[in-house]
């Protein structure tokens, strides 16, 4: 867990560094990788805010396009991307992260929902990368699923950044 924690704190200084800003719409991570992002001092440099999306209304509510939910499932590559788009837009960031998917159960609200499946797509600039993860969430409580999945993200949050310039 602390090389983890050392992986988001060395991703969100060279953020700082590079004046790259960054904004989050959260379900299945309660704002979990909002509080990693600020977990690094300076980081209200680079990190205006960042929403908690847990119902599908509040995500229609901020911005997410009802008829994505509609015709894709709130459990979908598509609404990730909605989602990240919608923070990058109204929080005005180079970078933007939107993640849905279910932790330790299947919701009953949500016909498409299946245990330990979680969508995410990272925005840069308007470039979309979308990602899939199939989870064995047995044995693990909420939290360390959550965790589980922030971690995950933070992992190729790090690759794609590493992969061209930073920007800024």
């Amino acid at each position: 867990m602390e090389q983890n924690r050392k992986q988001a704190d060395d991703i969100v200084k060279k953020l700082i560094e590079t004046h790259t800003t960054i904004s989050t719409m959260e379900s299945c991570t309660s704002g979990l990788i909002a509080s990693m992002i600020t977990d690094t001092e300076g980081a209200s440099a680079i990190f205006p805010g960042g929403f908690v999306t847990y119902l599908n209304e509040t995500k229609i509510l901020i911005g997410v396009d009802a008829n994505v939910i509609e015709q894709y499932g709130v459990y979908s590559g598509e609404c990730a991307e909605a989602m990240a788009k919608t923070a990058q837009e109204k929080l005005h960031t180079d970078i933007a992260i939107g993640i849905t998917g279910t932790t330790g159960n299947v919701d009953p609200n949500n016909a498409d929902s299946v245990q330990g499946q979680v969508y995410f797509c990272i925005r840069i600039g308007g470039q979309a990368h979308s990602f899939e993860l199939d989870a064995d969430v047995s044995g693990r409580n909420r939290h360390e699923i959550k965790q589980m999945y922030a971690e995950y993200v933070f992992e190729k949050l790090e690759l794609l950044l590493r992969k061209r310039v930073w920007c800024g």
